[in-house]
């Protein structure tokens, strides 16, 4: 009797998958948390953060491959998305964002949470992400001090408990001063409002809240003190 072997046909190979990005844990009153990784095809990229104090917490990402990113924050009982980030960041992270990039802003308790990355249509991407936080806390009628570097800004929670509130920043350098309003969902920015390379912001009408706000350097290399105000 004959026997036939059938010949052996190799299969596709394997497609890589990413390695997961490294934890993210900034430390001290203020901090910053950088990850690059890929997005999978149909899938997300999670980066864990991890906080060991209450902090206002700016994630940003911006994708390598001109693609349309997505994230979504979970964790201690937070579960937040964003497709498309809110009005001007480009000063507020150590990279460029485009008009498709997504961004989070929120004050967040200790503990451990997950970022996942993931492109809109489910398309492979390259991207890079930034995690800045800042525990300090500015109340109206106070002030704050921050030495402000390339991609440090100096990051606040500013509680308010009326409509009209005013965030100010001086500094002999030129600062941008951005603030997010969760209650509404409104991101605000201001560059010179302040008179001389000064930023600022009134805000009218907003119901009472923990403002998330980031005062920086206008140039990319641009560091110095500066203080953030709040009336």
């Amino acid at each position: 009797m004959a026997v036939g072997l059938a010949g052996c046909t190799p299969g596709p190979p394997p497609v890589p998958v990413p390695s997961p990005a490294a934890p993210i844990a900034p430390g001290g009153s203020a901090g910053s948390g950088d990850a690059d990784g890929v997005v999978p095809a149909n899938g997300t990229s999670p980066v864990d953060l991890v906080l060991e104090e209450r902090a206002a917490v700016v994630i940003g990402a911006t994708s390598t491959d001109e693609e349309d990113l997505t994230l979504r924050l979970v964790g201690e009982g937070v579960d937040l998305e964003n497709d498309d980030g809110q009005t001007d960041t480009r000063r507020v992270f150590d990279f460029e964002q485009g008009l498709r990039d997504p961004m989070l802003a929120v004050v967040l308790e200790a503990g451990e949470y997950t970022i996942e990355v993931g492109e809109w249509s489910g398309d492979r991407s390259g991207y890079r992400l930034q995690v800045l936080t800042g525990t300090t806390t500015v109340s109206p009628g106070t002030t704050a001090s921050f030495g402000l570097q390339p991609g440090a800004p100096g990051v606040a929670i500013v509680p308010i408990e009326r409509g009209d509130a005013v965030l100010a920043g001086e500094s002999d350098i030129d600062t941008v001063l951005w603030a997010y309003a969760p209650e509404s969902d409104t991101a605000y920015s201001d560059d010179d409002s302040g008179g001389d390379r000064n930023p600022r912001i009134e805000l009218l009408g907003e119901e009472p809240q923990e403002l998330v706000v980031v005062l920086a350097g206008y140039a990319d290399d641009a560091r110095g003190a500066a203080s953030l105000i709040v009336e």
